[in-house]
């Protein structure tokens, strides 16, 4: 690989983020907006194949390679980078947070780009970092969040060292592919790596942390965070297993399933959105699991579709929230009529997850239910098509609430259009929606082969859409009374979270009283020294030296004892 193409794209966002610490606000939001694209640009046109080679503390590695994979990665997370620099912008984000969110998109880049485990790894560690610092730059309830945050990720990422080092051991390279293993070795490696990596994809019991630290931090820092983490994660499990598993598979479906439930259950505008994280993952995850050239190649082109309409519904509901200063849905109400472009560009994402036809959900979600029936795994198709009727049921419900409905807060001030400037990214990711769906051969040329057993425009694809949008708009209209009543519903985090504090203050007064045993121990120690020195010898006579020399002599004696008696 030569120049330009040797430069990694994650520098241009990293070089943005120290632009946008230092410079004027409108400069350096424009420098973020301007790296993204570059990325973008950068993505599309690196050579496949492509590579960087090095090494990295010593050992062979592979800074910047680029494939069909990372090449999806590279497309989906330039373009959203770009566009929340300029939502950030137009949020009143300060500058501070908008450089740790292009530094942190910059990392997860140079993860995507990687062509080896040990520098996606540490990359890895530096995601963790910068989204951490994302949480906490709010402050408040998002100090204690961002601190589990880290706990979280830190756990994560220590069980896929562990795997990644195994792996080393058992083929002598951190490259991709090293010693014929197209992605981690079996076993125990590909075990620690598998609970590792799903931890940032948001497997089922392992998801917490997202509804816990999603909606808590400034809503451009949100958009960031739901465009890059999950998704990063499901590229790693993509190079992990490239052959897919039935176990993936399954817990892909669960995903779908359980995270669409919960959101139907919210009543909360960002922490409704984080669980549909969880189920639209639960998409990705599947088609990774199956394996199938289709498999793989529709949970990618998800992963890039969701990159998009899942960051422009945290782009309409983060306007939601500063309009009307409320993060409840019940309280918002009516706002079609006096913000139209926010309600049309809501409406394209919500058509977009709901897998409408002309949209770009509709032809990635197609693909990875269609690899499920071609691989004969029944239960998890009906799995993927039931959480199709779920998504419509609960972006019905958004829709309802947030822009049909009658207003419940206690503000009936009009409440203000957006401007161009304020519109503009809502607007772009929209657009790039309709024409990802509309014209699916684009998409095609983005992802990893296998789209040329794509069904996409043929009449069962399109009755199986319609019969799940009027399944979730009956079922929505059945629905919405008793989900009108519902109130906050635990997940696992009243759990995780009473534990956890429980363990740590345990973990602090273990310590606490070891030291203080520790402390009573050597004074004791000092005292029994000290009458030791002074019995029995007239003052002065016995050398504090000679003492300390006698000690060292005899420490050193009974080493070499130990090492010879061995």
């Amino acid at each position: 690989m030569t120049l330009p193409w040797s430069i990694p794209p994650a520098l241009f966002l990293l070089a943005a983020a120290v632009v946008c610490s230092l410079a004027e606000r409108r400069v350096g939001h424009a420098a973020g907006v301007l790296a993204g694209l570059l990325a973008l640009a950068w993505s599309l046109a690196a050579p496949t194949g492509g590579h960087l080679p090095a090494r990295l503390f010593g050992f062979e590695a592979m800074p910047v390679a680029v494939d069909p994979l990372s090449r999806t990665m590279g497309v989906a997370l330039g373009f959203v980078a770009a566009a929340d620099a300029a939502y950030a912008y137009a949020t009143d984000a300060d500058a501070t947070m908008t450089a740790y969110a292009l530094a942190y998109a910059g990392v997860c880049l140079g993860a995507v780009f990687a062509g080896d485990w040990l520098t996606l790894v540490v990359c890895w560690e530096l995601m963790a970092i910068g989204a951490t610092l994302l949480v906490w730059h709010r402050g408040g309830p998002a100090l204690r969040a961002g601190f589990r945050y880290a706990i979280y990720h830190e756990i994560g990422g220590a069980f896929l060292i562990a795997g990644v080092l195994l792996h080393y051991l058992r083929v002598g390279s951190f490259v991709f592919g090293a010693g014929g293993v197209g992605g981690f070795s079996p076993g125990l490696p590909a075990l620690l790596a598998v609970v590792g990596i799903g931890l940032n994809v948001g497997f089922l019991g392992l998801h917490p942390w997202l509804v816990d630290s999603y909606p808590r931090p400034h809503v451009a820092a949100s958009v960031v965070l739901c465009g890059f983490t999950t998704k990063v994660g499901v590229y790693a499990l993509a190079r992990a297993f490239p052959g897919g598993h039935d176990a993936i598979a399954a817990m892909g479906g669960a995903m779908v399933l359980v995270g669409v439930t919960l959101a139907i259950l919210q009543t909360e505008v960002r922490r409704l959105l984080t669980y549909h994280i969880v189920s639209q993952v639960g998409y990705m995850v599947a088609g990774v699991g199956v394996g199938s050239a289709l498999g793989r190649a529709g949970g990618m082109a998800h992963l890039l579709n969701n990159v998009l309409y899942k960051s422009l519904l945290f782009m309409v509901g983060g306007w939601l929230i500063l309009r009307t200063d409320s993060e409840k849905l019940k309280r918002i109400g009516g706002l079609a009529r006096e913000t139209p472009v926010l309600f049309a560009t809501y409406a394209v994402a919500a058509f977009a997850i709901a897998g409408v036809p002309g949209f770009n959900g509709f032809v990635s979600k197609g693909m990875v239910i269609d690899s499920a029936d071609a691989a004969d795994l029944d239960l998890l198709w009906w799995a993927l098509v039931v959480g199709g009727v779920g998504t419509v049921v609960s972006f019905a419900k958004f829709g309802y609430y947030a822009f049909l409905g009658e207003r419940r807060g206690e503000s009936d001030s009009t409440v203000a259009r957006l401007s161009p400037v304020e519109a503009a990214p809502l607007v772009a990711v929209a657009l790039a929606c309709v024409l990802l769906g509309l014209f699916p051969d684009l998409l095609f040329a983005l992802v990893p082969p296998g789209t040329d057993a794509a069904k996409v425009f043929v009449v069962s694809q399109f009755t199986k859409a319609g019969a799940v949008l009027v399944a979730g708009l009956a079922a929505f209209a059945l629905l919405k009374r008793p989900l009108s009543r519902l109130g906050a519903v635990p997940d696992l985090d009243s759990v995780y979270h009473p534990a956890g504090r429980a363990a740590l203050d345990a973990a602090v007064e273990a310590t606490t009283r070891i030291a203080r045993a520790l402390d009573s121990l050597a004074s004791a120690g000092d005292a029994a020294v000290e009458r030791w020195r002074t019995a029995g010898f007239p003052e002065g006579r016995l050398d504090p030296i000679g003492v300390s020399v006698l000690l060292v002599v005899l420490v050193l004696a009974a080493a070499l004892f130990v090492v010879f008696a061995a």
